[in-house]
Protein backbone atom coordinates (compact mmCIF):
# COMPACT_ATOMS: atom_id res chain seq x y z
CA UNK A 1 0.00 0.00 0.00
CA UNK A 2 2.83 2.41 0.90
CA UNK A 3 4.44 1.84 -2.52
CA UNK A 4 1.15 2.66 -4.21
CA UNK A 5 0.90 5.95 -2.28
CA UNK A 6 4.48 6.85 -3.23
CA UNK A 7 3.77 6.14 -6.90
CA UNK A 8 0.61 8.29 -6.76
CA UNK A 9 2.51 11.14 -5.09
CA UNK A 10 5.26 10.96 -7.71
CA UNK A 11 2.68 11.11 -10.51
CA UNK A 12 0.77 14.03 -8.95
CA UNK A 13 1.45 17.46 -10.41
CA UNK A 14 3.68 19.76 -8.39
CA UNK A 15 1.71 22.23 -6.31
CA UNK A 16 3.41 25.55 -5.87
CA UNK A 17 2.31 27.91 -3.10
CA UNK A 18 2.21 30.89 -5.45
CA UNK A 19 -0.38 30.55 -8.22
CA UNK A 20 1.68 32.68 -10.58
CA UNK A 21 4.44 30.01 -10.46
CA UNK A 22 2.14 27.17 -11.62
CA UNK A 23 3.44 27.38 -15.23
CA UNK A 24 6.77 26.06 -13.82
CA UNK A 25 5.10 23.04 -12.14
CA UNK A 26 5.81 20.72 -15.08
CA UNK A 27 9.53 21.50 -14.80
CA UNK A 28 9.84 21.09 -11.02
CA UNK A 29 11.40 17.85 -9.82
CA UNK A 30 13.08 17.16 -13.17
CA UNK A 31 16.22 17.93 -15.11
CA UNK A 32 16.15 18.92 -18.77
CA UNK A 33 19.04 18.87 -21.26
CA UNK A 34 19.60 20.52 -24.61
CA UNK A 35 22.35 22.00 -26.73
CA UNK A 36 24.45 24.81 -25.27
CA UNK A 37 25.76 27.60 -27.44
CA UNK A 38 29.11 26.56 -28.89
CA UNK A 39 30.52 23.28 -30.17
CA UNK A 40 29.41 20.02 -28.55
CA UNK A 41 28.02 21.73 -25.45
CA UNK A 42 25.19 20.32 -23.35
CA UNK A 43 23.14 22.60 -21.10
CA UNK A 44 21.22 20.87 -18.27
CA UNK A 45 18.62 22.64 -16.11
CA UNK A 46 17.26 21.08 -12.90
CA UNK A 47 14.21 22.62 -11.23
CA UNK A 48 12.99 22.41 -7.65
CA UNK A 49 10.40 24.09 -5.48
CA UNK A 50 11.98 25.88 -2.52
CA UNK A 51 10.61 27.15 0.77
CA UNK A 52 7.39 25.19 0.50
CA UNK A 53 6.77 26.17 -3.10
CA UNK A 54 7.10 29.91 -2.49
CA UNK A 55 9.85 30.05 -5.16
CA UNK A 56 11.25 27.87 -7.97
CA UNK A 57 14.99 27.27 -8.34
CA UNK A 58 16.55 26.46 -11.73
CA UNK A 59 20.17 25.29 -11.56
CA UNK A 60 21.97 24.88 -14.84
CA UNK A 61 25.29 23.40 -15.87
CA UNK A 62 27.02 23.52 -19.23
CA UNK A 63 29.37 20.69 -20.16
CA UNK A 64 31.64 20.41 -23.17
CA UNK A 65 33.09 16.97 -23.86
CA UNK A 66 31.85 15.89 -20.42
CA UNK A 67 33.66 18.68 -18.55
CA UNK A 68 31.66 21.33 -16.66
CA UNK A 69 32.62 24.76 -18.02
CA UNK A 70 29.81 26.93 -16.62
CA UNK A 71 27.15 26.91 -13.91
CA UNK A 72 24.26 29.22 -13.17
CA UNK A 73 21.20 29.45 -11.00
CA UNK A 74 17.91 31.33 -11.24
CA UNK A 75 15.35 31.90 -8.53
CA UNK A 76 11.81 32.64 -9.75
CA UNK A 77 9.67 34.57 -7.27
CA UNK A 78 6.32 36.34 -7.23
CA UNK A 79 6.31 40.11 -6.69
CA UNK A 80 2.80 41.53 -6.79
CA UNK A 81 1.30 40.07 -9.96
CA UNK A 82 4.64 39.53 -11.71
CA UNK A 83 7.06 36.62 -11.70
CA UNK A 84 10.57 37.98 -11.35
CA UNK A 85 13.88 36.18 -11.46
CA UNK A 86 17.41 36.72 -10.32
CA UNK A 87 20.15 34.79 -12.11
CA UNK A 88 23.78 34.39 -11.04
CA UNK A 89 26.58 32.36 -12.57
CA UNK A 90 29.98 30.81 -11.92
CA UNK A 91 31.71 33.71 -13.71
CA UNK A 92 30.38 36.17 -11.11
CA UNK A 93 27.71 37.55 -13.41
CA UNK A 94 24.18 38.43 -12.37
CA UNK A 95 20.91 39.14 -14.15
CA UNK A 96 17.38 40.18 -13.28
CA UNK A 97 14.13 40.26 -15.15
CA UNK A 98 10.53 39.16 -15.44
CA UNK A 99 8.87 36.03 -16.77
CA UNK A 100 5.39 35.91 -18.24
CA UNK A 101 3.34 32.81 -18.99
CA UNK A 102 1.23 32.93 -22.14
CA UNK A 103 -0.57 29.69 -23.01
CA UNK A 104 2.16 27.05 -23.32
CA UNK A 105 5.02 29.57 -23.48
CA UNK A 106 7.20 31.29 -20.90
CA UNK A 107 8.61 34.62 -22.03
CA UNK A 108 11.64 36.16 -20.31
CA UNK A 109 12.87 39.75 -20.49
CA UNK A 110 15.74 41.18 -18.49
CA UNK A 111 19.25 42.47 -18.23
CA UNK A 112 22.39 40.48 -17.41
CA UNK A 113 26.08 41.00 -16.81
CA UNK A 114 28.04 37.90 -17.85
CA UNK A 115 30.84 38.82 -15.42
CA UNK A 116 31.08 41.49 -12.69
CA UNK A 117 33.03 43.82 -14.98
CA UNK A 118 31.11 43.25 -18.22
CA UNK A 119 28.52 45.66 -19.56
CA UNK A 120 24.88 44.96 -18.86
CA UNK A 121 23.11 43.37 -21.82
CA UNK A 122 19.37 43.24 -22.49
CA UNK A 123 17.91 39.85 -23.44
CA UNK A 124 14.65 38.21 -24.42
CA UNK A 125 13.96 34.49 -24.50
CA UNK A 126 11.01 32.19 -25.05
CA UNK A 127 10.45 28.67 -23.75
CA UNK A 128 7.72 26.86 -25.67
CA UNK A 129 6.40 23.76 -23.85
CA UNK A 130 6.14 20.66 -26.03
CA UNK A 131 5.29 17.02 -25.35
CA UNK A 132 8.28 15.67 -23.45
CA UNK A 133 10.25 18.90 -23.47
CA UNK A 134 10.48 22.56 -24.28
CA UNK A 135 12.03 24.62 -27.04
CA UNK A 136 14.21 27.64 -26.24
CA UNK A 137 14.54 30.59 -28.59
CA UNK A 138 16.75 33.55 -27.69
CA UNK A 139 19.51 35.70 -29.14
CA UNK A 140 22.13 32.97 -28.65
CA UNK A 141 20.13 29.99 -29.92
CA UNK A 142 17.54 29.23 -32.49
CA UNK A 143 14.95 26.72 -31.32
CA UNK A 144 17.06 24.54 -29.02
CA UNK A 145 15.08 21.52 -27.86
CA UNK A 146 15.40 20.50 -24.19
CA UNK A 147 14.18 17.04 -23.14
CA UNK A 148 13.83 15.40 -19.76
CA UNK A 149 17.18 14.06 -18.64
CA UNK A 150 16.12 12.23 -15.47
Amino acid sequence: MFELLLAAAAAAPTVLAQGALQPWAAFVGHCWSGPAPGPKGVDTHCFEAVYGGQHVRDRNEVKIDGKTVYRGEALYSVEGRAVTFTYWNSLGGIGRGTATATGTALNFVGDIRATPSSASEHFQANWQKLDGGYEVTDEGRTKSLFRRAD
